[in-house]
């Protein structure tokens, strides 16, 4: 009996040492702010260079996102297009790079449904 609840204990163990490594992966890798209703874009600068190899984008309020463009350290760019409206803590679909990219540099394009949308680019190793 005390091998099951000892099998038991460690299998329990396991996975909460599993789901809380995953969720450690993911990080903030930056946030904006659009503040206009017309379409236009806000940089996001980098401090340090962060290496990822996808992002996510959370809308913290209503937002028309139409692309992101992150820039490497090597001096190249990605473009991620969306063209679609993000509700109040809506999260897009992760996108993945080719590979671990070093990022330097955010500008996030789109317009704001009511003045102002907060906009979090989130990351994962």
């Amino acid at each position: 009996m005390k091998l099951k609840a000892t099998m038991a204990a460690a299998i329990m163990l396991s996975t909460m040492a599993f789901s809380t490594t995953a969720s450690a992966d993911t990080f903030t890798l930056g946030r904006t702010i659009l503040l206009e209703a017309k379409n236009s874009h806000a940089k996001i600068p980098v401090p340090l260079c962060r290496n990822t190899k996808s992002i996510q984008i959370k809308a913290e309020r209503d937002v028309f996102l139409t692309k992101v463009v992150f820039k490497f350290q090597n001096g190249s760019s990605r473009v991620f297009q969306f063209q679609r409206k993000l509700d109040k803590n809506e999260k897009t679909d992760w996108r993945r790079f080719s590979y671990e990219r070093c990022v330097t540099d955010i500008q996030v394009h789109g317009r704001a449904e009511d003045g102002s949308a907060g906009i979090k680019v989130l990351a994962r190793r």
